[in-house]
């Protein structure tokens, strides 16, 4: 069975709608007159759980009417999904224990696997454009307490 784009953007909107809507949930809704911590995420999640199955259902009829629909992936693009997947969870392993600098090194080294006919010099640049501009931008520009570096720098 191949899963087409339409479906799985609908699958993805259910569930992450659906873990809004647990995690929003664990901080209290109260009232619509005076909503507590919880009431925007659960919103959130019950409107991105219904687009979701909107979608879906859109996505089936389509199917139905004889549309052809895009495959959300061509064999051979699993690599670079998780190739980015794997840079996302190396970024948010790293950025705490290690600081921001190491973290976002990793995170684009890992990336850059992901395109192919990538030159080796390329990353050298990327890395060092992405290092400076999320640390102007993060740590100096928006004031976030971030270490730049995990020994207290």
């Amino acid at each position: 069975m191949t899963i087409n784009s339409e479906m799985l953007a609908a699958v993805l909107f259910i569930v992450f709608g659906i873990v809004a809507v647990f995690l929003g949930s664990a901080y209290g809704f109260d009232s619509l007159s005076q909503p507590g911590a919880g009431a925007v995420p659960v919103l959130a999640g019950v409107a991105l759980f219904l687009l979701g199955i909107a979608q879906f259902l859109n996505a089936i009829r389509a199917a139905r009417g004889g549309e052809i629909l895009p495959a959300a992936f061509a064999s051979g693009e699993f690599r670079p999904l998780l190739l980015i997947l794997l840079a996302i969870f190396a970024f948010a392993v790293m950025v705490v224990p290690l600081g921001l600098v190491p973290a976002l090194a990793a995170l684009t080294f890992i990336a850059w696997f992901a395109q192919k006919g990538g030159r080796r010099w390329e990353i050298a640049g990327a890395m060092v454009t992405t290092i400076v501009l999320m640390v102007v931008i993060f740590k100096y520009g928006l004031g976030l307490p971030l270490r730049l570096f995990g020994a207290g720098f």
